[in-house]
């Protein structure tokens, strides 16, 4: 059952208007959606059962400053929320969120899930330092097209921009601008559609047009893989570009699927006297601060590469610039790809390290004799 949502005062209106008549005809108990802080520089979720104050509320916003998933993570993993909640999600989020339901970090029972066509979004340091307003009418505007000029990199280079993850899908690619598209995805969805009356409606055009864009993103992706794989090949490749690394840890702090309890980076097990690091500098002559810069980033993306859906807040995040998203992006690739596994396509599917075998990876192996025999 598609549906086709005609619109007379903007995309942005029209999903306020969706949005608030799920609350009003009671489909949903409440809503989590992103609204303008009042400073205007940026965006924080709020949970709201009132549909007026949803009038002002910024359904798809045109940066992340934090991720979806994390929020809905704190609002659920110890049980669901009374009644059912409404979450509109980018699709890099909805994908996190499925990860977390497989490492009993999120609830889905109780959630009608949204998602849409993302263009991509603004490095949170542009629009900060930027003309808002204008950056603002750019994004809504990209949004007909799903291609922001100006996004962050790793937007600009992802193929799976599209919310067919999500209960209930907003389309805008293929459609005309006086209107978009609603998809349902689950009984939860359908049943939501059913309620609010609209009518079916065929997507042919979308579907073509989703297919090429995809296409085009991925021809991109391959290209950027393929360069950025020479500039951090080798020990000496990679030290250059985690050059700035200042030992923060907000990478870390700001990814969905790092959700540890306590991390191993940040325990009692790294934290070195002045006397073992005067031993460690004796020893080689000398010794670069931090010392455990590299160790940080590699076991990182050793624990969670495979669940990484390159949403790119960990860039974002960073005070000084490290292309750490790219170089995660990259990595995740090669690992994802090992294991045929793509993060939240499938929630009955389990993440690889959660369920290895030993026969699995044959093909990587090399013989001990062949690897180190003179």
């Amino acid at each position: 059952m598609n549906t086709l949502v005609k619109i007379e005062e903007g995309r942005k209106k029209g999903i306020i208007s969706f949005l608030k008549s799920l609350l009003e005809k009671g489909i949903v108990t409440q809503a989590l959606v992103p609204m303008r802080v009042p400073t205007g520089t940026s965006f924080a979720y709020i949970l709201t059962k009132d549909p007026n104050i949803l009038e002002n509320c910024e359904p798809i916003a045109p940066v992340m400053p934090i991720q979806g998933a994390r929020i809905v993570s704190k609002l659920t993993k110890k049980g669901p929320l009374k009644g059912v909640t409404a979450v509109i999600l980018r699709p890099c989020e909805i994908r996190a969120l499925r990860e977390l339901v497989k490492l009993n970090q999120v609830q889905l029972d109780g959630l009608l899930t949204i998602s849409f066509d993302c263009p991509g979004v603004f490095p949170l340091k542009s629009y900060l330092n930027g003309h808002r307003e204008q950056m603002d009418e750019v994004f809504w505007q990209a949004i007909d097209k799903c291609e922001l000029e100006g996004a962050r990199p790793v937007c600009s280079i992802c193929y799976l921009f599209s919310g067919e993850l999500a209960d209930l899908e907003i389309g805008f690619g293929g459609i005309t601008s006086d209107a978009f598209s609603l998809t349902p995805h689950s009984e939860i969805g359908e049943k939501a559609l059913r309620e609010l009356g609209y009518e079916e409606a065929s997507l042919e055009g979308r579907q073509k047009y989703l297919a090429a864009l995809r296409e085009k993103r991925e021809i991109k992706r391959k290209n950027f893989f393929k360069e950025f794989r020479s500039q951090v090949e080798g020990p000496e490749g990679i030290m250059s570009v985690l050059a700035n690394c200042i030992n923060c840890h907000n990478c870390m702090r700001v990814c969905p699927v790092c959700f540890c309890r306590e991390c191993f980076f940040d325990s009692e097990a790294l934290k070195v006297s002045p006397e073992d690091y005067m031993m460690r500098a004796e020893r080689k002559g000398g010794l670069r601060f931090m010392p455990d810069t590299l160790l940080f980033h590699l076991g990182r993306m050793n624990h969670m590469s495979l669940c990484c859906v390159s949403c790119g807040m960990c860039e974002d995040a960073c005070p000084v610039f490290v292309p750490v998203a790219r170089l995660f992006a990259l990595v995740a690739d090669e690992t994802q790809n090992m294991f045929h596994y793509i993060p939240g396509r499938d929630l009955e599917e389990p993440i690889p390290y959660l369920d290895y075998q030993e026969e699995e990876l044959k093909e990587y192996e090399q013989s001990y004799i062949e690897e180190y025999a003179p």
